[in-house]
């Protein structure tokens, strides 16, 4: 060997290869805490919108069948019934007093 590379006084590669993957292990490992955390933080929204789209759900059907009972007053005759289903068909809105209340999920 050439006497350039047995130099004692000449700095080795050892000290910024370890900071270089010191550093590397500290930035994979900050970066895996804040994937962690921003998981947890979207699986917390899930479940809360979870909860009040079934809670919407659950407000829908009452309206739905509200609605459907109010079109079978109409339909049997009731004069102020006749005139809410007028009034909602009036602005676009149709009421099908057979009809069941379908259960819609989440995508």
């Amino acid at each position: 060997m050439s006497e350039a590379h047995m130099d004692p006084n000449r700095p080795g590669l050892f000290l910024p290869v370890l900071l270089i993957l010191i550093t590397l292990v500290i930035w994979f490992g900050f970066q895996t805490y804040q994937v962690v955390k921003e998981r947890e933080n979207l699986k917390t929204l899930q479940a809360n919108q979870e909860t009040m789209f079934n809670n919407a759900q659950k407000m829908r059907a009452q309206m739905d069948a509200i609605a459907a009972e109010t079109a079978r007053l109409a339909q049997q005759g009731n004069a102020n019934a006749a005139q809410v289903v007028n009034a909602l068909k009036a602005r676009g809105i149709t009421i099908n007093p057979n009809a069941t209340p379908g259960k819609q999920t989440l995508p």
